[in-house]
C-alpha cells in the first residue's frame, strides 16, 4: 500500500531549514563571544547552543526523511520516525543539562569575573535571538498542531527553552557587569546557568512524556472510538451491515479500516458518496488519520 504525502510538509521542512540556517548564524557568533570573553555563562551558552544546533538539524534531515518517504517507501512507520527524533532530541536536551551544571558547578568553586569585548558580542546576540527564537517557537507550535506532529512540538519546546535562556542570559551580564563592585555578584553567571539547566529538564521531560508512548502501536483513545461510532450512526441509513471496524494509532497517526455492506441493488454512485463522506467526517473527526473504507 502506498501512502498519501502528508499535507503541509513543505511547510514543516521550510520551518525547520528556516530554524536551521537560524541556529547556525547563533551558533558562530557565539563561539566568536566565548572566544573574545572570559564568562562562565557564555561557555555554557555557546554548549547549549551547539547541541541546540544539532538538534534542530536532526530534526530537518528527519523531516526531509519523512518527505521522500511517504511517496514509496512506508506509511506506519513515518509516525515513529518523527517520535524517534523528538526522543533523540530530547536526549540532546539531557546532555546539555549536564553540560551545563557541570560548569556551573565549576564556576561556584572559582568565581571569577566576566570580562572581554564577547561580553558585549554576547549581549546584543540574546537580544537578537530572544526574538528571532520567540518567532519560531510560535510558528514551529503552530505548525505542530496543524499538523499534529510531535518533531514539531518537540522543536516548539527547543526554541522556548532558547528565547528563555536568551533571555536569563543577557539579565546575567547585565547584573554581572554593573553590580561588578560586589563580591557576591561573581556567583551571579553559575546562577543563571542552572536556572536556564532547570529549563532545559522541565523540555526534555516534556518531551519524553509526549513521545515515548507514542511509538507503540495502541487501541485509539475512548472520545475517538466514540467519534467513528457517532459517525456511522449518521450514515446508517445509507448502508445495510457494518461488518468490521480495525483502528491503530502509530506515532502521530491514526489509521481507521471500516468494511461496510451495501444492498445489491444500491447504485454504485450512492455506494461511492456514503464512503467518501463518511471518510471526509472521520478524517474531520479525528486529527492526524487516514480513513479507509472498504465495500463487502
Amino acid at each position: 500500500m502506498h501512502a498519501v504525502p502528508h499535507e503541509g510538509g513543505g511547510d514543516r521542512e521550510s520551518a525547520t531549514r528556516t530554524a536551521v540556517v537560524a541556529g547556525g548564524i547563533d551558533l558562530a557568533i557565539t563561539l566568536a563571544a566565548l572566544l573574545a570573553a572570559h564568562s562562565a555563562v557564555i561557555l555554557a551558552d555557546f554548549c547549549k547552543t551547539s547541541l541546540e544546533f544539532m538538534a534542530v538539524l536532526l530534526a530537518w534531515i528527519t523531516i526531509r526523511r519523512i518527505q521522500r518517504g511517504v511517496n514509496h517507501q512506508f506509511d506506519y512507520g513515518v509516525g515513529k520516525l518523527e517520535n524517534l527524533s523528538s526522543l533523540i532530541v530530547g536526549l540532546l536536551m539531557f546532555l546539555c543539562l549536564v553540560v551545563i551544571v557541570a560548569n556551573a558547578v565549576r564556576s561556584l568553586l572559582h568565581p571569577a569575573h566576566i570580562s572581554g569585548v564577547g561580553v558585549w558580542i554576547s549581549g546584543v546576540a540574546q537580544v537578537v535571538y530572544a526574538v528571532v527564537n520567540s518567532r519560531l517557537y510560535l510558528q514551529s507550535r503552530r505548525l505542530g498542531r496543524e499538523r499534529n506532529s510531535p518533531l514539531l512540538t518537540a522543536q516548539a519546546g527547543l526554541f522556548l527553552t532558547k528565547a528563555v535562556g536568551n533571555g536569563f542570559i543577557l539579565l546575567s551580564l547585565a547584573l554581572s557587569s554593573l553590580l561588578g563592585a560586589y563580591s557576591w555578584a561573581l556567583y551571579i553567571d553559575p546562577a543563571a546557568s542552572l536556572i536556564i539547566a532547570s529549563s532545559i529538564l522541565f523540555a526534555a521531560l516534556g518531551i519524553f512524556k509526549n513521545s515515548t508512548l507514542d511509538l507503540l502501536d495502541r487501541t485509539l483513545e475512548e472520545n475517538q472510538q466514540i467519534a467513528i461510532l457517532r459517525s456511522l450512526a449518521k450514515h446508517f441509513e445509507r448502508y445495510e451491515e457494518l461488518r468490521e471496524i480495525r483502528s491503530r494509532r502509530s506515532g502521530s497517526q491514526v489509521f481507521v479500516e471500516i468494511l461496510l455492506g451495501f444492498p445489491p441493488a444500491q447504485p454504485a454512485a450512492e455506494v461511492e458518496a456514503v464512503a467518501r463522506e463518511l471518510k471526509a467526517d472521520l478524517e474531520k473527526e479525528i486529527t492526524g488519520s487516514r480513513v479507509t473504507i472498504a465495500i463487502a
